[in-house]
């Protein structure tokens, strides 16, 4: 406790340093300066400690700007009509995620979504398509999107089969493949995907990525949480969303 006490002490005194230094001599700030850098070198936990502060500030002001922003676009991120929606279209929660199909990280996720949901039966999921990584996953994506424009009810499935195909979708051949696998008709989604809407769509869905800051996949929204990064368990993904009925 007298510790914590003095570190606040000491970290006031270096934070009005400065508007004290010119009324002082050389020799004074000499001797200050010594003082402070003898006891951070005896008392290093100060500064993690002082670390730790920091980032657990940045970490609160983070997300009362992601709270803020949430709030600010609701209409553009929870209901847009050409988004696909899986898990309850009438869920309680709805749960909107960013993803690309070449992204190792969220392929693990998928796996994590699909027990979530096949757990939870009030969630209502949204997947904003959103390519980054290569020119193939702009074209899986609109492959998804143009799916979900002729037939919602087999995005889901589609969209699980381009995250199981084993390692990167290299080529447009890989994404025709898992679609022809999954009984689709490859002459509709080709057509489909020349269509503008589908082009436009993914430049809204980086317009909106851009305005919240998420710059990588996978990137959640579950209430009023934007979580970048993928989930380390289900657990996890569970106490996030406990969480957000809770408020």
């Amino acid at each position: 406790m007298k510790l914590n006490v003095l570190a606040t002490a000491l970290l006031g005194s270096m934070l009005t340093f400065n508007s004290v230094a010119a009324e002082m001599s050389k020799t004074e700030q000499a001797n200050i300066e010594k003082i402070v850098h003898q006891y951070l070198v005896s008392h290093p936990e100060i500064l993690i400690e002082m670390s730790n502060a920091l980032r657990a500030k940045q970490e609160t002001q983070q997300a009362d700007t992601d709270k803020n922003l949430l709030q600010q676009h609701a209409n553009q991120i929870f209901k847009q009509a050409d988004d696909p929606v899986t898990g309850n279209p009438q869920g309680t929660l709805t749960v909107v995620e960013f993803v690309d199909y070449n992204c190792g990280y969220c392929k693990r996720s998928a796996l994590l979504i699909q027990e979530l949901l096949k757990k939870d039966k009030e969630i209502r999921y949204i997947y904003k398509e959103f390519p980054i990584l290569s020119d193939t996953s702009v074209y899986a994506s609109k492959a998804a999107l143009a799916v979900n424009a002729l037939e919602p009810a087999k995005y889901e499935a589609f969209h699980n089969a381009l995250m199981a195909h084993p390692g990167a979708l290299k080529s447009n051949d890989d994404v025709m493949n898992v679609a022809k696998k999954q009984g689709l008709d490859w002459s509709k989604i080709v057509a489909k995907i020349n269509d503008p809407a589908i082009d436009k769509k993914i430049a809204t869905n980086h317009a909106i990525a851009q305005t919240l800051n998420i710059t990588g996949t996978p990137a959640f929204i579950i209430g009023d949480q934007l979580l970048r990064g993928a989930p380390q368990s289900l657990e996890m993904l569970e106490e996030s969303i406990k969480q957000a009925r809770s408020k």
